[in-house]
Order: C-alpha cells, then sequence, then structure tokens
C-alpha cells in the first residue's frame, strides 16, 4: 500500500532532520489568505543552471518551499520590501533548512515576501512550517527513479486530491516549465484561508499541459 506523508515529514527523511516546530514562536497577528509555493527540485535544478551549486541541487533534495505570500498578490512584487536578512536562532534555522535548505533562497523569501506580510521573520517561518505540515504530497514526487517520468496531469491533480480531503477542486494548482521538447512539472501552489485552512485560489492559474515530466530524483 502506498503511503503518504506530510511534506515536511517528507523533507525531513530526506535530509535527516527531525521535527522541531516548537521552536518558533507563535504569531499572533490575525491571518490573511496566503499561497504557499512548493518547488520540485529536481526539475528547479535543471531549468535554472545558475542554482546548481545551491544545497537542494548538490545534496539531492525532491522537494522544498520556496515561499509564502498573501493570495490576492500572486505577482511577485517588482522590488523586497526589505534589504535586511531575517533574523533566526542558528536553532531555528537548523529547523528551516528542513524544507528551505538554501540560505539565499530564505533570505530572499523573506526579504520579497515574508517582509511585506507585516509579520516578524519568526512568524513568518512559523506560517510556512505550519501550512506545510498540513500538506500531504504523494510519494511519486520524491521516488527515486533513472529516468524521467511522464504523466497525465490529471492523475497528479488527482492523487493530490486523494491524499488531501479538505483541500478544494481549486485549491491548489500546478505550475510547469518547458526546456526543449520536455514541459516539467516544477511547482505546486496551495491556498490558505484567513485561518490558516485549505482554500479556493483567489487567483487560479494553472498552466501546465495535459501530458507532464517529473524530473528524476536521484
Amino acid at each position: 500500500m502506498r503511503k503518504y506523508q506530510p511534506i515536511s515529514a517528507l523533507l525531513a527523511c530526506l535530509s535527516g532532520v527531525f521535527c522541531m516546530q516548537n521552536v518558533f514562536a507563535d504569531p499572533n497577528h490575525s491571518h490573511q489568505p496566503y499561497l504557499l509555493s512548493i518547488k520540485l527540485a529536481p526539475a528547479f535544478c535543471v531549468l535554472n543552471p545558475e542554482r546548481q551549486k545551491t544545497k537542494q541541487c548538490q545534496e539531492g533534495y525532491a522537494i522544498i518551499v520556496h515561499g509564502l505570500w498573501k493570495e490576492k498578490n500572486v505577482v511577485k512584487e517588482e522590488s523586497p520590501c526589505t534589504e535586511q536578512p531575517p533574523e533566526l536562532s542558528p536553532v531555528q534555522q537548523q529547523v528551516l533548512e528542513r524544507i528551505m535548505p538554501d540560505e539565499e533562497m530564505r533570505n530572499k523569501a523573506w526579504q520579497r515576501y515574508g517582509a511585506c506580510t507585516g509579520m516578524s521573520a519568526q512568524e513568518y517561518f512559523r506560517v510556512i512550517m505550519n501550512y506545510a505540515n498540513k500538506l500531504r504530497l504523494p510519494n511519486i514526487f520524491k521516488e527515486e527513479s533513472r529516468d524521467d517520468r511522464s504523466f497525465d496531469q490529471e492523475y497528479l491533480v488527482q492523487e493530490i486530491q486523494k491524499i488531501n480531503i479538505n483541500l478544494p477542486e481549486k485549491g491548489f494548482y500546478l505550475r510547469c516549465q518547458t526546456k526543449q521538447d520536455k514541459t516539467f512539472l516544477t511547482e505546486v501552489r496551495v491556498c490558505y484561508d484567513k485561518l490558516g485552512q485549505f482554500a479556493e485560489c483567489k487567483a487560479y492559474q494553472p498552466n501546465c499541459p495535459q501530458l507532464v515530466t517529473l524530473r528524476a530524483v536521484k
């Protein structure tokens, strides 16, 4: 029988670090609708050669968190809200490495998205941890394989829906990028309401064709 795990548990298995969410203070602000961006690291790495030396590309991660932003602002901000890196303790940084392994990308997520939310860095990354922990992704996204594999994107959508019973049909969507003759699944975007529960996306923007490729996880 196929087993499914929360995304944070999947990433912990990949990195060898156990869950320590309680090192982050609980956010005391009222939640707004947010969008969580999950990247499939093998495709991300092959499509972005300049990132080949980052930790997620060097150490064989399958799934990483890209960032969290206000759901109504799906388009990235033109300029960051701060130039400062997030203020986190060494222990907090270690915890985050499970799902956001590269420090430069963590910093950019905070500067471009987190600092724009009105939350502190601790609050922002705690929300990311909480939201990621609600989500389950099929093991097919992290199974090791020698070769790239092609799937009907509807099959992948159904697999995600099957294991997230409270996730609305339009509460998530897939994003793809094409290189040469292959269209790779690169991202899963998931929407949350003001209470941190799954919700329909205000801007539903899937762009994958019927047939998509999962980059080999080695």
